[in-house]
Formats: structure tokens, C-alpha cells, sequence
């Protein structure tokens, strides 16, 4: 693989985004990743002291332009008791991670084209009891393979993210619209791409693995 590989599918993809006349998905993806999030065993869910709600953290990000809309979503988690967390933009690429909640303030990020809460940003470690990381993306295949927009803060992130067994140990789940789910094994990777074990879609969810 090389980097054009993952360019050439890019520029397909987002030209995709952009021509097609995309139905809205948030209600769908809403209802899907709640009936997902109900199927995780939480055996290995991660555990600090932040103040969580009772059924743990949730953390996700707030789509833009033609991503699968995530408000509905955030707004059905915060609703059913989650703690929803969703990044900011930090210096060298990092992020750290606010509250989200309906009507919080918001700002234009520093650093890149986004819109983040106002308050209290913590390290994804100081987060309690992470039930799923929620992860944008422009496709993933049925191996895991999970294409990002290529900017570098999430693969950074998921690069520190703790492992046992070299698997990352809370769940991941790339979110994206039903025609950017591939069940074969069809994206470009390298040795530092982070498998996904989850696709999200606003039809359903999909469990996914190694070839």
C-alpha cells in the first residue's frame, strides 16, 4: 500500500459525499447504535473517577458537512443516561475530550474547521468507564479496515489508546452511511492503521474482523 492508494479512495469517496443525494440518517444511526451499545459486553470497560453517569461514557464527535448526522444520536445517548464525550483539538495533533450535552455553548476550534463544546477538557484516561469510542470515517470493510479523513488527530489518539493482546480493549465503531460499509476486505491499510471491531450504518450495525 501506498499513500496515493489511500488518496485516490478519498477523493472517490468524498466525491460520493458530496454528489449524492444523501436521505437523512441521524434517527437511523440514533436507533442503531443504541441497539449496539446494548449488545457490548463491558467486561474490560475501562474505569476512572470523573463524575459519570451510571451507565458509563460514551465518546463520539459531532459530524459535519455530509458525514451520517450524529445529533439525534448524542442527544438520544445523553437521554438514556449516558455521558457523552466528544474531542477537541489540541496542539502536535493531540485531543482531548468535553462533556457534550443539548444546548451546550460552542465554539469555533483554533486548530481546525470544527465546532467544540465550551469546558472542561480532560485526557481520554481520566474518562470513567468508556463504554465505546464512536469514530468518523469516509468508509471501513468488513476486516476492520477503517478509512479516516487522513488529518491525524484520531490516529494518534488510537495509537495511545490501551491494548491487551495488541487489541485495543474498549470497542471501536466506525460510523458511516450504508453505501461506505464494504463486507470484504477492500480498503488500503498499513501497520499503523487500528483495526475497528464495529461499523455503524444507519440501517444496522456490523461486527467485523480479520479475513
Amino acid at each position: 500500500m501506498n499513500a496515493l492508494d489511500k488518496a485516490a479512495w478519498r477523493s472517490r469517496l468524498r466525491a460520493q459525499r458530496r454528489e449524492l443525494e444523501l436521505p437523512d440518517a441521524g434517527a437511523g444511526l440514533a436507533r442503531v447504535a443504541q441497539e449496539w451499545l446494548e449488545t457490548l459486553d463491558t467486561h474490560d470497560a475501562k474505569l476512572a473517577d470523573t463524575g459519570s453517569s451510571a451507565r458509563g461514557s460514551v465518546c463520539a464527535y459531532l459530524a459535519m458537512g455530509s458525514e451520517p448526522a450524529t445529533g439525534p444520536l448524542l442527544s438520544a445517548l445523553t437521554s438514556t443516561g449516558y455521558s457523552v464525550f466528544v474531542p477537541v483539538c489540541e496542539p502536535d495533533f493531540q485531543m482531548t475530550w468535553t462533556r457534550w450535552s443539548p444546548g451546550v455553548s460552542m465554539q469555533r476550534s483554533a486548530l481546525a474547521p470544527v465546532m467544540e463544546p465550551v469546558g472542561p477538557r480532560f485526557p481520554y484516561d481520566q474518562l470513567v468507564s468508556v463504554r465505546a469510542i464512536l469514530l468518523p470515517a469516509l468508509a471501513v470493510d468488513g476486516s476492520g479496515v477503517r478509512l479516516g479523513q487522513g488529518g491525524g488527530y484520531y490516529d494518534r489518539f488510537l495509537a495511545g489508546l490501551p491494548r491487551k493482546g495488541g487489541i485495543v480493549t474498549v470497542p471501536l465503531a466506525a460510523v458511516v452511511h450504508n453505501h461506505e460499509y464494504f463486507p470484504s476486505p477492500s480498503l488500503p491499510h498499513d501497520s499503523l492503521d487500528a483495526p475497528v471491531a464495529y461499523a455503524l450504518t444507519p440501517s444496522e450495525h456490523h461486527t467485523l474482523g480479520p479475513a
